[in-house]
């Protein structure tokens, strides 16, 4: 991840790191850590915590850099769509923009925004409580073939 791509994922996520590379979350809470590889290439491990209800899973996700879309043909060649950037999440269920983080994710696997979230009537997963990030981030991305340069 380069340092632009970092502070666009802090951004979009109300995250903060703190001197030592701890990403915290708004009331304090670390998250994970950012750590400068050998290469001068940042590596961000954040914790996505969450349960297992039944036969789902339910967690909370910090949304990174991913793509909108991925085809896999019948020849195995496979297809990507554009990058999607951290600030960029709909509700899988109502398709409205999703500005909680961390993301509920469950129901078979589904981003939820807080409304459809409560409809299903669990617990939020983790140890942080959800929180409003709309801070939008635009930097130039350079991409290729779907991934990030």
């Amino acid at each position: 991840m380069t340092r632009e791509q970092l502070d666009c994922f802090l951004a979009a996520n109300g995250l903060h790191a703190g001197l030592d590379g701890v990403l915290l979350a708004p009331e304090g809470e670390q998250v994970g850590a950012a750590t400068l590889s050998g290469e001068g290439t940042l590596l961000v491990h954040v914790c996505e915590e969450g349960y297992r209800q039944g036969g789902d899973e339910v967690k909370a996700w910090w949304p990174e850099f991913r793509s909108a879309w991925m085809i896999v043909k019948p020849d195995g060649e496979t297809e990507y769509g554009d990058t999607l950037g951290p600030d960029q999440v709909i509700c899988d269920v109502c398709n409205a923009e999703v500005t909680i983080r961390p993301v509920p994710v469950g129901g078979g696997g589904y981003a939820h925004c807080r409304r459809c979230f409560g409809d299903l009537g669990l617990p939020f997963p983790g140890r942080v409580r959800p929180y409003e990030s709309t801070e939008r981030w635009r930097p130039v991305i350079e991409v290729n073939g779907g991934g990030l340069n």
